[in-house]
């Protein structure tokens, strides 16, 4: 029987509770200052909030879920209109719950709507419905966002089985509703995938790093001869994840013995020392678990797929799904009633106060910059998730082990004799961390060995005495086989992982890291049979690698569903380019990866290219299509050249720049000895364009959120000069915010969640003794993510033509139009959108009003540091998030529709031009100096019926060579028709493997919400 069913069964009504003594005519005599709607709306959610707190008081059962292991779950919530003519509120104190008219004092959460008949909407949906009118900002939060998900378990509690049918008519709705979007569908495209990956090319070698295949592009193989990975990859597409409590309630164990503020005896705790005992408390209590395919040891988790929670971050935000995940429409989850438990009365109430984002609004008392945050609409401060966008030091460890980590640390230490009490910490922190990942690869050694003593097949009791050896020896001591250094490489990523966010760890050049034991193997094959044999041997093992890193997810709401659609955790592994000595990179374990990546067609790893037109060959980048064709969208390609022109302008050393790694979705991080949280602030250009046209208010916040710089209907613009400086004003407010809060988290990092073991993992931290988050790196910097560039330059283009140099409009009559969503002017409309030069139509104009966008953005973030003393990297890619703004903004001059995506990345609006060279000359014209955090420019193209596959890579290989000789920084395909997404999208059973290029990560595209594959199916399709 499961959590839901025992809590709606019959049960006695114990006695009313002497502090609920409260009369109905008590509410009828309180003052009405409110008009009469305002007043049947106050009464309504006053009678349900009091309906809420009756059957709280008298279920025992409901009463239990108001207690946690430590007493009585005390909170408030307020619920308000923004006109605050509906004010009422619900309080829980000491397992008794009142409903109050009005709200008379400060509340922990107050839920903020629109307009007071969102309210009785809110009262009429379920918690999951309510979060996507959140997304919609048709209500926000003030206050505690852990008390809000709190607040909405309750009411998945009390709703239950109507949650459940709303969901599956939600599905309904939406399975009609895909139907008559795709319209007429064309269902010869459902083999295509198959048909492309049987039919396999052959290469040349010409690299110089490739000494060891014959056939660099290695055809003779697909995934049939590879029985342990076909059964890997099935077993990662039929698992429903299932949240694991393991990590947190070990973690709140020892911090309810061992105290969290203080210690035991009172006094305050060494934030570095403290993380650094809970932590190896965590890996020395951990359940080793060891998969019957398993080639590779270590979890995320005690079950298949673990969606990993992070109580003192994001992990909170499932709490109000505990009981409805399982149900959900989008990436359902499985949970067994102990993990609901534990979660709601143990982990999450101490968490409750103890997170990042209640530590910044306590202390610094709900700043400006934390509520612009919390309307999701301007920008999204990532620091709430986590800081683990980087690529640790897998050399070090590879070189000399942990061990001799240890060492060092510990030499440092004896070193420096006047080191202060924070480096002291600091370094002792790190140690007792190494020790922690050290006692958990024993644990895993032990049970390789218990499993091999109960093994009755041969072969695998090998590979378990094989895995026991393996892990006895690394990571104390540097791996001296490429399967030895491909177990250090998972087993540090998952001990990174248990300290930190599961969420943009860098698998870094993996390339690089591998060849030399893949050499130093295949040296000690006699013949070319048993070297066949060690090669294919290799690509299992990699093969092994990617499919173990689909055994973890970051833990997701379903409101990041619909904000970051499909998003895996973001382990990307970059390959080629050129060496630290500036070198040609790509060798064997270059192809052997991406035959994998061939093979697999996973949407995580997410592998990236590098691509020197200088050093690497053409046959490279000619495989690198290739298994774009096959795959559909992997890997991403990137310039090697002007990425590194982008990141020297910063004074980094040329040697550590070439050795960047893509982290995340593209941002380049320099491998081992840079802190960059190259994703640390996600922000909409287009909120400052809007609050530029409207004085400094935000129309759908309903905010006088910027300063006062004018209004086109009072004919305060002259020039179209004028209104960009009105613009780049309200632009530099929303900038100056962003990093305000990025700062203020920060801080919370460095005094209650300092990284030791990354720390230990990243150059410079043990000589400086100070970790990642005091700045310890080699390199800091913050990275920040630009939405919208391509439609705010298409509208400024738009208002330059139209309004100031053709004078076709005026600029009052054309906002007048945009807050109609053009509904009474069609012919500005098609003015708008087939009369004016686009970012991506060949004009240099527009080029040009795109690189004054790229500089004030670049210069304006690069003129303040960040809270560790670096600079900020300006990016433009957009994850999903140019279709959660979209949806947050109104109707663009451009002739963009309210509601509507923005473009993905910088990519061109689809109308800008039927040719994609002119795609490509525009992006390619871009300044890198300006885009050090990279770009995401999607290219949708679609293979001649009748061209073979040489013809179809030939063609995609010509498109990516001119892009890359004309200077563009990166390029990701979709190698796809419209069609056959179409399809997919009603007929999602024929596609379960279909994967799509979202905007610098890969999705599976039967995982999006409709207005995501919306956005995918409406990209300009070009042939080849």
């Amino acid at each position: 029987m499961n959590a839901t069913t025992l809590l709606f069964q019959k049960e006695e009504t114990p006695p009313r509770k002497s502090a609920e003594k409260v009369t109905f005519h008590r509410y009828l005599r309180a003052p009405d200052p409110n008009p009469p709607r305002q007043f049947t709306i106050n009464l309504i959610v006053n009678l349900l909030l009091r309906l809420f707190a009756f059957l709280f008081n008298h279920r025992k059962k409901l009463n239990a879920w108001m207690k946690s292991t430590e007493g009585w779950i005390n909170f408030s919530v307020g619920i308000r209109s923004r006109d605050n003519t509906v004010q009422q509120s619900i309080i829980f104190r000491d397992g008794n719950v009142r409903a109050r008219w009005g709200i008379h004092e400060k509340m922990d959460t107050a839920l903020v709507f629109r307009t007071p008949r969102m309210i009785i909407k809110m009262l009429t949906v379920t918690p999951d419905e309510m979060m996507i009118m959140l997304v919609e900002n048709r209500m926000n939060t003030e206050g505690s966002l852990a008390c809000m998900n709190l607040f909405n378990f309750y009411l998945n509690l009390l709703l239950g089985k109507s949650q459940q049918k709303y969901v599956e008519k939600k599905k309904q709705a939406n399975i009609k509703g895909k139907k008559q979007e795709a319209g007429t569908i064309d269902t010869c495209h459902r083999n295509e995938r198959t048909k492309r990956r049987n039919s396999r090319i052959s290469g040349n070698r010409v690299d110089p790093g490739v000494k060891h295949l014959s056939d660099p592009f290695i055809p003779q193989y697909g995934l049939e001869d590879f029985p342990r990975l076909a059964k890997l990859h099935e077993i990662a597409f039929t698992t429903t994840p299932k949240i694991c409590h393991e990590r947190p309630k070990l973690l709140t164990d020892w911090h309810m013995e061992h105290g969290f503020e203080t210690d035991n005896d009172g006094n305050e705790w060494s934030p570095e020392l403290r993380q650094a005992f809970a932590y190896r408390y965590l890996m020395e209590n951990r359940k080793p678990v060891i998969w019957p395919e398993d080639l590779i040891a270590g979890t995320h988790g005690t079950s298949r797929i673990t969606p990993v929670c992070y109580p003192d971050a994001s992990g909170m935000t499932i709490w109000g799904e505990l009981i409805s995940c399982r149900d959900r429409e989008l990436a359902p989850y499985e949970i067994d009633d102990e993990s609901i438990t534990i979660l709601h009365h143990h982990v999450f109430p101490y968490w409750l106060k103890r997170n990042l984002r209640e530590w910044v609004r306590d202390q610094y008392h709900e700043p400006l910059c934390q509520r612009i945050d919390e309307h999701l609409a301007a920008f999204l401060i990532w620091k709430t998730i986590g800081m683990s966008e980087t690529v640790p030091d897998y050399e070090k460890i590879f070189t000399i082990g942990t061990k001799g980590m240890i060492r060092e640390i510990e030499d440092e230490l004896q070193r420096d004799t006047g080191a202060d009490e924070q480096k002291k910490n600091t370094l002792k922190a790190m140690i007792i961390s190494l020790e922690g990942m050290n006692a958990y690869a024993r644990s895993l050694a032990l049970q390789a060995a218990r499993d091999a003593e109960k093994e009755t097949d041969p072969a695998r009791k090998e590979e378990l005495l094989e895995l026991h050896r393996i892990l006895s020896k690394v990571p104390v001591n540097p791996p001296e086989t490429l399967h030895e250094a491909v177990q250090v490489s998972w087993l540090t990523k998952v001990a990174l992982q248990m300290e930190n966010s599961n969420d943009g760890l860098g698998l870094g050049r993996l390339d690089q890291l591998y060849q030399p034991f893949f050499e130093a193997d295949i040296a000690k094959c006699a013949t070319e049979g048993e070297k066949e044999e060690y090669i294919k041997w290799a690509i299992e093992l990699v093969g092994s690698l990617f499919m173990k890193a689909t055994d973890h997810l970051t833990l997701n709401p379903d409101i990041a569903n619909h904000i970051f659609g499909g998003s895996p955790p973001g382990q990307t592994i970059t390959i080629g380019g050129v060496t630290a000595d500036g070198e040609d990179a790509v060798n064997d374990m270059t192809y052997i990866i991406l035959k994998v990546t061939e093979l697999l067609g996973l949407n995580d790893p997410n592998v990236n290219a590098r691509y020197h037109r200088e050093k690497n060959s053409a046959e490279y980048l000619r495989r690198c299509n290739d298994v774009n064709y096959i795959t559909g969208a992997t890997p991403s390609l990137h310039n090697d050249i002007a990425m590194i022109k982008a990141l020297t302008q910063h004074g980094y050393a040329i040697e550590d720049v070439r050795e960047w790694s893509a982290t995340g979705c593209v941002e380049p991080t320099m491998c081992g000895r840079h802190s960059g949280h190259t994703s640390a602030i996600n922000i909409s250009i287009v909120a400052a364009l809007e609050m530029a046209m409207n004085n400094g208010h935000h129309p759908l916040m309903g905010w006088d959120l910027g300063p006062e710089t004018g209004l086109p209907e009072r004919g305060d613009f002259a020039t179209f000069d004028e209104f960009f400086s009105a613009f780049e004003a309200q632009y530099r407010m929303l900038i100056e915010q962003s990093i305000e809060y990025n700062n203020l988290l920060g801080l919370m990092y460095q005094k209650y969640r300092p990284s030791n073991l990354m720390s230990a993992f990243t150059r410079g931290c043990v000589e400086n003794g100070r970790t990642v988050v005091h700045g310890g790196a080699k390199y800091n910097s913050s990275g920040a993510t630009c939405i919208g560039l391509a439609d705010v330059t298409d509208s400024m283009m738009a208002i330059k033509k139209l309004v100031y140099d053709e004078k076709k409009v005026s600029f009052s009559d054309m906002k007048r139009a945009i807050s109609e969503n053009f509904a009474n002017d069609p012919a500005l409309h098609a003015m708008a959108t087939t009369k004016v030069p686009f970012f991506g139509s060949g004009s240099d104009e527009a080029v040009d009003m795109a690189n004054r966008i790229i500089a004030f953005t670049h210069d304006t973030y690069g003129s303040i540091d960040n809270y560790r003393g670096g600079t900020h990297h300006t990016g433009f890619w957009s994850m999903s998030s140019h279709a959660t703004y979209g949806r947050l903004s109104g109707a663009l001059p451009s002739g963009r529709l309210a509601g509507k995506s923005f473009t993905p990345g910088l990519t061109p609006e689809p109308n800008a031009s039927k040719s994609l060279l002119d795609n490509l000359r525009d992006v390619a014209k871009l300044d890198p100096t300006g885009l050090d955090d990279n770009i995401a420019f999607n290219v949708k193209v679609v293979p001649g019926g009748g061209d073979s596959h040489e013809q179809v890579v030939q063609n995609i290989f010509a498109y990516a060579k001119t892009y890359f000789d004309l200077g563009g920084m990166q390029m990701q395909l979709n190698v796809m028709s419209t069609d056959m997404m179409r399809d997919a999208m009603v007929n999602p059973e024929h596609y379960r493997h279909l994967l799509v290029r979202i905007s610098g990560y890969c999705a599976y595209f039967t995982q999006l919400d409709r207005d995501a594959q919306m956005e995918l199916i409406e990209r300009a399709e070009y042939g080849l």
